[in-house]
């Protein structure tokens, strides 16, 4: 186990991850690419909370998580984390072959992004120097957002991450962890 960490602390890197994607959603000055990592981390994170549960080295803890691996499982049973998992999962393996979901067309289907422009202040001068020096101007911002597709349905990136904590936390409390 990495630094002696635990599942708690794997819990504590998803919420960070859901505060770094808020970010790049905006206003901010991230550029898209930043963005997307975000948003790539986001999703791996909070599924990889499933491993880290399992794998805990407190028993107590693992043997609450059997029910997240295997058939009828919790992730497959909560369309949140199932889609968390083949958006994890494609990311990893840059294609889906096969989806909790039951779609493997399962998918990050766009990136958006508004920017906007600062005003800029423009002085004319007629014979001489400016009485003032020239303010630097205010850096751009941008808001990303992206949107996923899966079963006909789409979803807000921001919103679905919003929606896995929610899930993760009703299982962490159903379980006496949280």
């Amino acid at each position: 186990m990495p630094l002696s960490e635990g599942w708690r602390d794997q819990y504590d890197r998803m919420l960070r991850s859901r505060d770094k994607l808020i970010e790049a959603a905006g206003p901010s000055s991230i550029g898209s690419d930043e963005a997307r990592d975000r948003l790539y981390h986001f999703f791996q994170d909070a599924f990889h909370l499933r491993d880290w549960l399992h794998n805990s080295s407190d028993p107590a803890v693992a043997a609450k998580a059997t029910g997240l691996k295997g058939p009828g499982n919790h992730i497959s049973a909560t369309p949140e984390l199932a889609l968390c998992a083949d958006l994890c999962n494609g990311i990893k393996h840059f294609t889906l072959t096969w989806a909790v979901t039951g779609d493997i067309g399962t998918t990050i289907a766009s990136q958006s992004v508004s920017v906007t422009l600062q005003p800029i202040e423009v002085k004319a001068y007629v014979g001489g120097a400016p009485t003032q020096p020239k303010a630097p101007t205010p850096p751009a911002t941008a808001e990303h957002t992206w949107e996923i597709t899966s079963d006909g349905q789409t979803w807000d990136a921001v919103d679905l991450a919003d929606d896995i904590i929610d899930a993760w936390d009703d299982w962490l409390r159903a379980h006496g962890l949280l």
